[in-house]
């Protein structure tokens, strides 16, 4: 097997070591992979070749294990721009690293820094930086010195549930500190080019063939979509356009892969073998099919770096020429060696490559081609015209890079498209063959005679317009929600692959094919039933805003509120936060929301779960707010037919499992009094009491002094084992009257790290200690999840602490 496929050992082995080391968080010291390497060495001159493998194996699994520890823990010193962090903001000076990317919601510019700019003096610094700039085009290149006024920080995880790791994220891409900036004018260039590279030159010529793209083609949906295709800048997609094109399962044909490159290279050499034919000379003096191979790889090299480098593009040109230079050597060119070369490779020169979805799904789908396309190929009889043969093998090979991506992509994105195996058979003709070739073709032309550039893109942009017309229409067909993949469902389909692949005997793969799927499904009927007769409370830590989930006894759900942000920043809280959580938390479906109030901060991830999730009732004061977010949500409920009901005080529900709510708070208005009440959203907040046996919460929103003392005077019963401090530990909230009088044992208090606001007071936490109660703080605690059988006795959770 080794002998057949020499890289299986180096990629599978340091994969592995990477993804231990990930996953465990286990390291291994630069001392013991030396040593490990000096044995591998001994074990050349071994005549038993088994021990020279198993020091391979050894070798590049410990030198998984240490690649990444330079990236996520980088030398400690006080000139690295991460012990720069302050709240207060300074000028830095530094170089344009990377190619600034350019969205809808935003730009980013990787700057290396040089320099803090002080009052009265300058310091040496160093290390990556990411700006955000919030609104406006970027103009700079790799290598031009910047100047700029920010913050310097770093994020840190919420301690969310399923939660993206964007601090390793960051830290794979060896990025220390992030800033942030409101517009390029706040941006200070100090010199162009400070620093020449051939990146740069090739950056420089990108950004004008974008500029002349988008000036000849001014609709956005059109030129977006081809410089992505020809230039790798898919950021300026609009998003509506590229979620459509998610939906209708093609949006891989918008990331520049193998696919892009090996369509331009089938070109070039095709063409180039047309025109050396013409020459009589040159077909008696080469094989002019080697060398229209050849011909082809500084054309594949020119695009990698066109398109910026990408992880992808590189796999995929360092596979075809492996590829080339094994049919120009004449030797037969193994397509799972090459896709084994080009991994090993890429995870060598940059391990975080590893966790790159692109790389991992590009990957994932070329193995199930190379696989799948000549098993179900190789029955085509004979006589079936040409035509029809590469017809099945479209077909062949769209299925299988759909069917081999799926587990990846519902493990990832927890929703997949099955469109895509009849919208590929529309949009590769259209874009992967037709616009970028016709486009490639009149790249240098555009760059030469910009006035004529309209013309010369006027096929591409036709083929692009009808592409997306096409995606539009499919794009509204349902898609696969499916959020119940988990780490081992992964392993048994990467299992099952490498068995297909690597096993000769054909009666054992087939016998693993068919144990493998009964074994995960085994697996997922033993999963315990969410009914355990107990009361799960989980107070999500979703930064400065709120939202709690209550699963019931009987294993129903309930979720009092839904975050958002308190800015208006063009995001969905609900889709990019909120239901990510919940489906991580095993929810399916949604008996109940309660509305406590209108506010940003708890409203804002609401109408995205009431659009993807199926939701009982909506409880809430009113249904008249008129926030734009109260809006997109009741439209959410009128679209999914959502009953919505008013409560007020003293309104009671016996729900499920033996669960009462009571309402202490608002009082019931009449219409005269709505019309002569100066209402405060806050102080109008759904207040309420659970009580579950002898274990009872109190739920206050955000209510403060007034409707607590409002509260107070109408003689509700208060007592309770639980608080949910008010308006996120506010000094305005929580007075010392409401606890007296409430007297629990654990508060709950949710908000956000290091927050404007300065929450929760201190007044609001000496009062709490001075009580002795247990607090737990979502800002330091995350995710917090009490479970109670109904007795006085509640136990606390805390295992999404931030790191």
């Amino acid at each position: 097997m080794f002998r057949q496929w020499p890289f299986l050992i180096p990629f599978v082995y340091m994969a592995s070591g990477l993804t231990v080391s990930v996953m465990l968080n286990r390291t291994c010291s630069l001392q013991l992979l030396v040593a490990i390497f000096a044995c591998l060495f001994l074990s050349l001159f071994h005549r038993d070749q088994r021990i020279c493998s198993v020091c391979a194996a050894l070798f590049f699994f410990a030198w998984g294990l240490y690649a990444l520890v330079p990236l996520v823990t980088p030398p400690v010193s006080l000139s690295r721009i991460e012990s720069k962090i302050s709240k207060s903001p300074v000028i830095l000076e530094g170089l344009v690293a990377k190619r600034p990317t350019v969205g809808p919601d935003g730009s980013r510019l990787v700057v290396n820094a040089e320099r803090l700019v002080l009052s009265n003096r300058t310091e040496e610094v160093f290390g990556a930086l990411m700006l955000n700039v919030a609104h406006g085009d970027l103009s700079y290149s790799i290598g031009d010195r910047i100047r700029f006024k920010t913050t310097i920080s770093f994020p840190r995880r919420l301690g969310l549930p399923g939660e993206f790791d964007y601090p390793r994220y960051l830290s794979f891409q060896g990025i220390s500190a992030v800033g942030r900036v409101a517009s390029q004018h706040e941006i200070t260039l100090i010199r162009g080019g400070a620093e020449e590279s051939f990146q740069r030159n090739i950056d420089v010529a990108a950004k004008r063939l974008g500029d002349v793209i988008r000036e000849a083609l001014p609709d956005d949906r059109i030129s977006s979509v081809i410089t992505a295709l020809l230039l790798g800048d898919q950021k300026r997609i609009p998003k509506d356009l590229s979620d459509a094109y998610t939906r209708a399962g093609v949006n891989h044909i918008l990331s520049i892969s193998g696919f892009h490159v090996g369509i331009i290279a089938a070109f070039i050499s095709l063409v180039s073998l047309w025109v050396l034919k013409h020459f009589e000379l040159l077909t008696l003096m080469w094989n002019v099919r080697q060398v229209s191979v050849i011909l082809a790889v500084p054309s594949m090299l020119f695009y990698l770096f066109l398109t910026g480098n990408a992880p992808a593009t590189a796999r995929s040109v360092i596979m075809l020429i492996a590829c080339a230079l094994a049919l120009y050597i004449e030797r037969e060119s193994d397509s799972i060696n090459a896709l084994l070369v080009a991994a090993f490779f890429l995870i060598a020169i940059d391990p975080a490559t590893l966790f790159d979805i692109s790389f991992q799904l590009s990957f994932l789908s070329l193995w199930g081609i190379i696989i799948a396309v000549p098993a179900l190929t190789k029955h085509i009889p004979d006589a079936t015209p040409p035509w029809a043969v590469k017809f099945i093998q479209f077909i062949a090979a769209s299925v299988a890079a759909t069917f081999t991506t799926l587990i990846p992509v519902l493990y990832v994105f927890k929703v997949a498209s099955f469109n895509g195996i009849l919208t590929n058979f529309l949009i590769v003709p259209l874009l992967g063959y037709g616009a970028v070739i016709a486009g490639f073709c009149v790249l240098p032309l555009i760059s030469v005679f910009p006035a004529f550039s309209n013309i010369l893109l006027w096929p591409t942009a036709k083929l692009i317009y009808a592409s997306n017309k096409i995606v539009e229409l499919f794009s509204t067909l349902p898609v696969m929600r499916f959020p119940n993949i988990t780490s081992w469902d992964m392993l048994f389909f990467l299992l099952l692959m490498s068995i297909v692949t690597f096993v000769e005997s054909q009666q054992k793969r087939l016998t693993f094919a068919a144990v493998i799927p009964f074994a995960v499904i085994a697996m997922h009927l033993a999963e315990p039933p969410a009914a355990d007769n107990r009361l799960h409370i989980t107070m999500l830590s979703v930064g400065q805003c709120e939202a709690l989930l209550l699963r019931l006894p009987d294993g129903s759900n309930m979720l009092v509120d839904g975050g958002g942000y308190l800015q208006d920043n063009d995001k969905d809280f609900g889709q990019r936060i909120l239901l990510p959580a919940l489906e991580s938390l095993g929810v399916r479906k949604i008996e109940r929301i309660i509305l406590t109030h209108d506010h940003p901060d708890h409203i804002g991830g609401l109408s995205f779960v009431v659009k993807n999730m199926q939701v009982g009732s909506l409880l809430t004061t009113s249904d008249t707010y008129s926030s734009i977010h109260f809006k997109e949500l009741k439209s959410a409920l009128q679209e999914r037919q959502v009953q919505v009901k008013q409560l007020s005080a003293e309104d009671s529900i016996k729900l499920s499992g033996g669960v009462v709510l009571d309402v202490l708070s608002p009082s019931k208005h009449n219409d005269s009094d709505k019309k002569n009440v100066v209402h405060d959203a806050n102080e109008e907040s759904l207040v309420f009491r659970i009580s579950y046996g002898d274990f009872s919460m109190l739920f206050t929103a955000d209510a403060g002094f007034d409707a607590e003392h409002h509260i107070i005077t109408q003689g509700y019963e208060l007592k309770s084992t639980v608080l949910k401090v008010g308006h996120h530990g506010s000094g305005y909230s929580t007075s010392d009257e409401f606890i007296n009088l409430v007297q629990p044992r654990v508060a709950l208090i949710s908000v956000g790290a290091a927050n404007s606001f300065g929450l929760p007071s201190g007044r609001t936490l000496d009062l709490l200690k001075s009580k002795r109660i247990e607090v737990y703080r979502t800002d330091l605690d995350g995710t917090v999840e009490l479970i109670s059988d109904g007795s006085r006795r509640v136990t606390v959770n805390a295992n999404y602490r931030p790191k």
